[in-house]
């Protein structure tokens, strides 16, 4: 099986990359392929532009390298990036969407779709779980942008499924979650960082290598046709994942974090993942408490890795970021 990944070099492509290892039914096809990828347009090395390159480009790129199934994971994430461009962010979740499953569609390849959580009316479920069927509501463009993304792999595809993470984090790469960013924080001296979170508010964090085996392990059972929500469901506080993190690391977390509870649009976000579950067999591995030392351990080796990248450009801009949330 040829497995194309969009948005290769991204947190959860490069981790699907190395997971993908372990499966020996698949072969991932990488973007950057000189014979048969001249004529496509890059936004970065590597990794070809998914709205740039429009319909026949793709079919093109699609058919010369024999793709099997697209895992579409090229994506602007996070509120502050879609905030601090929301043309090219909508390009990128919107149209590039769109050409890419067209593209598919013609060629008859499946497309697995990286959703998110955030498509919910989460104010709706401050005391329950969130399921698949749960009521649609997002409340910021970016999960505007990636509810609108959800309808077109439904129905510009012949065959699709979709595979929603809750609070996907793991050291480097990971740009946008609290661990990262405080952990990273810490270790650089910086303070007052802005955190869009409410301590008292329940949250449920998952190692990212157990979301990139779900993808895989969907993909690998034929689970299409279904959209499917993955959680560790281990969920805490977000002041007591603090407390987990400074008892892990040793770090002095108390200067670090700026708290900013009125800008916490998703207050508890809980989410099930029976569904998939029962299917799959799937069960995570990682515990926070292991996820949280992983995540130290590859900060403290990384060279070049800046999760707080947007927050400091938002501060350049003079952008407030607290209106977007």
């Amino acid at each position: 099986m040829k497995v194309f990944i969009t948005g290769e070099q991204g947190f959860i492509g490069r981790n699907l990359i190395e997971r993908m290892q372990q499966y020996e039914t698949m072969d991932f096809i990488t973007g950057n392929l000189t014979a048969d990828s001249q004529n496509m347009i890059y936004h970065k090395e590597g990794e070809p532009c998914v709205y740039l390159n429009d319909i026949g480009a793709w079919k093109e790129f699609f058919s010369k390298n024999n793709v099997d199934v697209v895992i579409h994971n090229a994506a602007s994430v996070g509120t502050d990036v879609v905030a601090l461009d929301p043309i090219n962010s909508t390009s990128t979740n919107v149209a590039g969407t769109y050409n890419i499953c067209r593209a598919a569609k013609e060629l008859d390849i499946p497309v697995c779709y990286m959703g998110t959580t955030v498509i919910y009316d989460t104010k709706n479920y401050q005391d329950k779980k969130i399921e698949e069927s749960s009521d649609r509501g997002p409340v910021t463009l970016y999960g505007c942008q990636k509810l609108c993304a959800e309808d077109i792999v439904k129905t510009q595809t012949s065959k699709w499924m979709i595979v929603r993470p809750l609070f996907a984090y793991g050291g480097v790469g990971d740009m946008n979650s609290l661990i990262a960013k405080s952990i990273y924080g810490a270790l650089n001296g910086k303070k007052d960082i802005d955190m869009f979170l409410d301590p008292t508010k329940i949250k449920d964090y998952m190692h990212v290598n157990d979301y990139c085996d779900a993808v895989l392990t969907a993909i690998n059972q034929n689970m299409w046709y279904q959209d499917w929500n993955v959680a560790a469901e281990t969920p805490l506080m977000t002041g007591e994942i603090v407390d987990m993190i400074q008892s892990i690391t040793g770090l002095d977390l108390e200067s670090v974090i700026r708290w900013h509870p009125k800008t916490d649009y998703l207050g508890n976000h809980m989410l099930t993942s029976w569904k998939f579950r029962n299917v799959s067999g799937w069960s995570p591995k990682i515990s926070m408490e292991m996820g949280i030392r992983m995540s130290f351990e590859s900060i403290i080796k990384s060279k070049g890795y800046n999760p707080l990248k947007y927050l400091e450009e938002a501060k350049e801009r003079n952008i407030d970021l607290t209106e977007f949330y």
